[in-house]
């Protein structure tokens, strides 16, 4: 099974004061035609869809319009919210739009709940962790701290009990939104930090086949089974030397 992996593409976001919606639009023409051109079977968008809490109206706008290019693929497309977005915001009509293929992750409290693929060679669960705030959600995920690595420990503990109750040979794939540790930064990703600590350590996704991750811009692989995608643009001189891209997963 094929996948699109990509990420991070801050819709509304401008660049020293020069709009940038028309490179987004194109950047979202090129990933609804590289979908389409590389016959991948799914999307996978790994937050920070919108670039502030409350977007402007082009950017709502843009966002509307790839929608529907997604809906029009015929592939299910799985998104998580990120740190810049509003979950709630971004989340309103996801039970609808799950109808078209379009399956919004913003709730933590749905972490557990894949999306779920059938293909020839088994089952595939797809889990979407949004972005997950520590001091808001911990007591919600009975994490042990208000830390990065106690909340996302919790999220996958639940996700790895969800997969032992599913039927042997089922794939998984998770997309989150986090730094995590061995991976770099740029200067255009908001601060995240919690008591001084912003990342958590890859061990946390152990037993997962595949982990799409977002927040950090630059494309990159943390080990074997995770990978950051990258955002489709420049957002800062600290950019310059990146090489932008979408990422391919043959599964």
């Amino acid at each position: 099974m094929r996948f699109l992996h990509t990420s991070d593409w801050h819709l509304g976001r401008r660049f020293h004061g020069e709009d940038l919606i028309d490179a987004q639009r194109k950047i979202l023409d090129h990933i609804c035609d590289t979908a389409r051109n590389e016959q991948a079977d799914a999307l996978l968008i790994a937050g920070d869809i919108y670039d502030r809490a409350i977007p402007s109206l082009d950017a709502v706008r843009l966002f509307n319009q790839g929608l529907n290019q997604m809906a029009d693929l015929g592939i299910p497309a799985i998104m998580i919210s990120g740190n810049h977005d509003s979950a709630h915001r971004l989340g309103v009509g996801s039970a609808l739009l799950a109808r078209t293929g379009v399956h919004l992750r913003t709730n933590p409290a749905h972490t557990a709940t894949p999306v779920l693929l059938e293909t020839p060679a088994g089952t595939v669960a797809v889990y979407g962790v949004p972005y997950l705030e520590p001091t808001l959600v911990r007591t919600h995920l009975e994490a042990e701290e208000a830390s990065h690595q106690a909340v996302l420990s919790s999220a996958l503990d639940r996700i790895r009990a969800d997969l032992a109750d599913r039927p042997a040979g089922t794939r998984s794939i998770v997309l989150a939104h986090a730094f995590v540790t061995g991976a770099t930064g740029c200067r255009s990703e908001r601060d995240i930090s919690v008591g001084g600590v912003d990342h958590a350590p890859a061990s946390v996704f152990d037993g997962i086949d595949y982990v799409a991750l977002g927040h950090l811009h630059g494309a990159q692989q943390v080990n074997d089974h995770i990978h950051y995608s990258g955002s489709p643009l420049a957002y800062s001189f600290s950019e310059t030397g990146h090489t932008k891209s979408l990422t391919l997963i043959d599964l």
